[in-house]
C-alpha cells in the first residue's frame, strides 16, 4: 500500500511502470490466444498485436509522466481500439489521432447535436459564422487542423477571446471534432462545385409587386403589399376543408412560449423567426431545418421589453433577408447560408427602442419601424439601403418643434411622447405611397402630462416611400388615455364608394370603429362600430369621435369598452375582394381606466411610462366579424373558443371560399359567405400570428403557427 501511495516518490513510479509493462505483456498473450482460436486469421492476429505494440509504449510514456496535456481518461478515448487511433500514420501522436477521419455517422449527428446546442448560437447552425465569431468551414483553423489541435482549443478556450472552454467529456469532444471536420468537407465541396447548398432566386422588384399572384410563395409579412391575407388558391373549400391532416410540425428551441411571426416561403424554403433572436431556413416539403442563424442578445432585463421578446418577421429581396432585433439592430442576413452580410443600429434599447415587427421593402429601401411607447421614447419610422446599410430618411412619429402637428403637444412632453411603429404597414407602388399605424402616446394612461391631441400618435400616416416625406395622416383617437394605438395592418383596396370607384385604405381600428379613408388624400369617407363601445357615441362627418358625457378619466377609474387589449389588436384583419368583406379577428370586453396626477405619472418598475393603469372586469369574448368593406356594414359573425384577452391569431381568407384563424389554441375554418364553422383542430398551443398557404408540389398547403411549433397541413 505504501509503495503506491504519493510519498512512495521513485519506488511508486516504478511500480506504476512496471504495472504497465504486465498489462502490455498481458495484453499480448491475449492476443496471441485470441489468434489461436478459430475465429480469426493470421492476418487479423497480427493487427491485433501490432495495435498493442504501438500503444504499449505511449502508455508506458503516460506512466512515467509524459503527455502531460492528456489525463489517462482523454488518453485512452484517444486510442482504444476501432475509434481513430492510426499507429501508421508517424510517430507524433498529433498524427496518429484520428478520430474524425473514423468517426461513425452516430458519433457525427451526436456531435451535430452538440454543436447546435452550445457552438451555434456564436458560429452559426452549419458552422459558417455569426455575428461574434467565425466560420469553421474554413480549410484552415488559427490554431492547427488536426483532431488533437482542435481538441485542445474545444477543451481549454482560447484566452483573450471571447470562445470559452468547453465543460464537456472527451469522448463528445471528439465527436463535436467529426461535425466540424464534415462541415469542412462540405463547404470545401460546395466550393469546388460552385454551388451553395441552398439557391433562392432573386426576389426582384417585380416579384415583390407581383406577390400574391404566384401560389408557392409568400414572399412578404402580409402576403401582398396590399395587406389583404389573401391567397387565390382553391384547393381547399367548405365541401372538403373537414379532410385536413397535418403533414409535418417543427418544434423550436425558443425562448418564448409562442410565435408571432409570419413565415416567408420563396423558392421551396421557408423562413421564419420564431423569436426575438432566431432566424431559420426550413425545407417546406419535409420541415428539415437547412440553416439557423442565432443572434446572441443581452439579458432580458436589459432590453425595453413590455410583453417580452417576440419577432413578427422578416423581409426578403434579391439573396437576402431583413431581420429587425429587440436589441435594436437590422440585420441582412444571406438567405443562402444563413451568414451575416451587414447589420446597423436603428435604435439603443438603452433609450427604450426595440424593433418587434417585420421589416418591409417598398422602393429599393428597407423600411423598419420601432417599439417603445411605454419607455418614454419618440417614436419613428426609418428607412435603410438595402447594400449598404445606411440610413436613408428617418420619419419621427412625434413631431419637434418647427415640424407640422408639433403645436398638439404641450409641457414638452413630445420628447417622450411614445408613437412607436412595432406592426408592419402596407405600400402602394402606383402612388409611391407607404402606409404605417403609429402606436399609443406615453405616458399611455395619464393624458394631463400631454394637453392635445398628440399628433401623430394613434394614426395613419401616409409617406412616400422614397423621401420619407408625409403625404397626410388621419389620426383616429386624439388625446388617448386608454392605450388605443393604432398597431394594425392597413387594407388597401379599390371599392365603390357612392357610385365611384373609390383607392380607398379599410382599417379596423383598436378603439372599436371601422373606417374607410381615400388612400391618395387622406379623407374621410366612411366609419362605424364593429363591436360593442360606450366610450363615444359616432363619429363626426370628419371622422374625429364624439366622446360620451362622463367620459373623463378620475383616479376612481372609469369604465370602458372596448376594454385594455381592444376591439382588435396587431393581429391581422384579412380581405375578400370577390366577396367585398373585411374579416376582423374582434375582441368584446370592458376595462375600468384610472389616472394620476401629472406629477405621478412617473416610470413603474422596469422602465415603463403608463402613468397609471386600468383592471378587467369581465372575461373576453374572441370573434371574427365579417364586415362590409365599402360600408362597415356587419354581415356576419363567429364566437371563437375561448382564451385569454391575446391569445387569438390572424386571420387568412381563401379563393376557395375559407376563412382561417385561431383562438383558444384551437385552429378553425369558417364559412366565408357564413361565418359557419367548419372544421376545428386543437393544436396544444396558443396562437398569435396568422396561418399562410402556398402550395407544395403543385397542392395546397396551410401553414400556422402555435406555441413553440410551426404546423404545415394539407388534404
Amino acid at each position: 500500500m505504501t509503495l503506491l501511495s504519493p510519498q512512495s516518490g521513485t519506488m511508486g513510479g516504478h511500480v506504476v511502470r512496471k504495472l504497465v509493462l504486465v498489462f502490455s505483456v498481458a495484453a499480448v498473450a491475449i492476443g496471441a490466444l485470441v489468434a489461436a482460436s478459430s475465429t480469426l486469421d493470421v492476418a487479423s492476429t497480427k493487427t491485433i498485436l501490432k495495435g498493442i505494440s504501438c500503444r504499449a509504449p505511449l502508455y508506458l510514456k503516460k506512466a512515467e509522466g509524459g503527455i502531460s496535456e492528456l489525463s489517462w481518461t482523454e488518453l485512452w478515448a484517444m486510442t482504444r481500439p476501432g475509434h481513430g487511433f492510426d499507429c501508421a500514420a508517424g510517430n507524433s501522436l498529433e498524427a496518429r489521432i484520428q478520430f474524425s477521419q473514423y468517426a461513425s455517422e452516430g458519433d457525427r449527428r451526436a456531435g451535430a447535436n452538440i454543436f447546435l446546442e452550445q457552438c451555434a448560437r456564436c458560429h452559426g447552425s452549419d458552422g459558417a459564422g455569426g455575428p461574434v465569431a467565425p466560420s469553421l468551414t474554413r480549410s484552415e483553423y488559427n490554431h492547427g487542423d488536426t483532431d488533437l489541435a482542435i481538441y485542445r482549443v474545444l477543451r481549454d478556450g482560447v484566452p483573450g477571446t471571447a470562445m470559452p472552454r468547453a465543460d464537456l467529456p472527451p469522448v463528445a469532444l471528439l465527436q463535436v471534432i467529426a461535425n466540424l471536420k464534415a462541415l469542412q468537407a462540405r463547404a470545401s465541396e460546395d466550393q469546388k462545385s460552385g454551388t451553395s447548398r441552398l439557391a433562392i432566386q432573386e426576389v426582384s422588384s417585380e416579384r415583390l409587386q407581383a406577390a400574391g399572384t404566384k401560389t408557392d410563395e409568400w414572399l412578404m409579412y402580409s402576403g401582398s403589399y396590399n395587406g389583404w391575407r389573401r391567397t387565390s388558391l382553391a384547393e381547399i373549400t367548405p365541401a372538403n376543408v373537414a379532410r385536413l391532416r397535418i403533414r409535418w410540425i417543427k418544434q423550436f428551441d425558443m425562448q418564448g412560449s409562442n410565435i408571432e411571426a409570419t413565415p416567408l416561403v420563396i423558392d421551396g424554403t421557408i423562413f421564419t423567426a420564431p423569436d426575438a433572436e432566431h432566424v431559420l431556413a426550413l425545407d417546406a416539403k419535409t420541415g428539415n431545418v437547412i440553416w439557423e442563424y442565432k443572434r446572441p442578445l443581452p439579458a432580458t432585463f436589459d432590453l425595453p421589453l413590455a410583453f417580452g421578446p417576440v419577432n413578427r418577421g422578416l423581409a426578403a429581396y434579391g439573396s437576402t433577408l431583413f431581420f429587425g432585433s429587440v436589441d435594436g439592430h437590422l440585420v441582412a442576413i444571406n438567405a443562402n447560408d444563413g451568414k451575416v452580410v451587414w447589420q446597423t443600429l436603428v435604435a439603443s434599447p438603452s433609450d427604450g427602442y426595440a424593433i418587434t415587427g417585420a421589416p418591409l421593402i417598398a422602393n429599393h429601401s428597407v423600411i423598419v419601424g420601432i417599439s417603445g411607447g411605454e419607455f418614454r421614447t419618440r417614436g419613428f419610422l426609418a428607412a435603410y439601403d438595402m447594400v449598404t446599410g445606411q440610413q436613408q430618411w428617418k420619419f419621427y412619429t412625434i413631431p419637434g418643434p418647427s415640424e407640422m402637428g408639433h403645436q398638439s403637444w404641450e409641457n414638452d412632453a413630445w420628447r417622450t411622447g411614445g408613437g412607436g411603429t412595432w406592426v408592419t404597414g402596407s405600400y402602394d407602388p402606383s402612388s409611391d405611397l407607404l402606409y404605417w399605424g403609429v402606436g399609443n402616446p406615453s405616458p399611455a394612461f395619464a393624458g394631463g402630462s400631454r394637453p392635445g391631441d398628440n399628433l401623430f400618435s394613434d394614426s395613419v400616416i401616409a409617406l412616400n416611400a422614397s423621401t420619407g416625406k408625409l403625404a397626410w395622416y388621419f389620426q383616429f383617437t386624439p388625446h388617448d388615455e386608454r392605450d388605443r394605438d393604432a398597431a394594425q395592418t392597413p387594407i388597401l383596396a379599390d371599392l365603390l364608394i357612392d357610385g365611384v370607384v373609390r383607392k380607398v385604405i379599410c382599417w379596423p381600428n383598436r378603439n372599436g370603429f371601422y373606417y374607410v379613408l381615400d388612400r391618395i388624400t387622406g379623407e374621410f369617407l366612411t366609419g362605424g362600430p364593429f363591436v360593442e363601445i360606450d366610450w363615444a357615441t359616432g363619429l363626426t362627418s370628419k371622422g374625429r369621435p364624439i366622446l360620451a358625457n362622463g367620459d373623463n378619466l378620475s383616479t376612481a377609474g372609469h369604465h370602458a369598452k372596448p376594454g385594455i387589449a381592444g376591439a382588435t389588436n396587431w393581429q391581422n384583419p384579412a380581405f375578400d375582394p370577390r366577396r367585398g368583406t373585411i374579416f376582423v379577428p374582434a375582441l368584446e370586453r370592458s376595462s375600468i381606466f384610472t389616472k394620476v396626477s401629472p406629477n405621478e405619472a412617473v416610470r413603474a418598475q422596469g422602465g415603463a411610462f403608463v402613468g397609471s393603469g386600468f383592471s378587467q372586469t369581465e372575461q373576453g369574448q374572441h370573434k371574427v366579424v365579417a364586415l362590409d368593406a365599402a360600408t362597415g356594414r356587419r354581415k356576419w359573425e363567429y364566437t371563437a373558443p375561448a382564451g385569454g384577452d391575446l391569445n387569438y391569431g390572424g386571420l387568412l381568407s381563401t379563393e376557395g371560399g375559407l376563412v382561417f384563424g385561431a383562438s383558444g389554441g384551437v385552429f378553425f375554418a369558417l364559412d366565408a359567405d357564413t361565418g359557419c364553422e367548419l372544421w376545428r383542430l386543437p393544436l396544444g398551443g396558443n396562437t398569435k400570428s396568422a396561418p399562410i398557404s402556398f402550395t407544395i408540389d403543385g397542392r395546397q398547403v396551410i401553414a400556422v403557427s402555435a406555441g413553440r411549433a410551426l404546423f404545415v397541413l394539407s388534404l
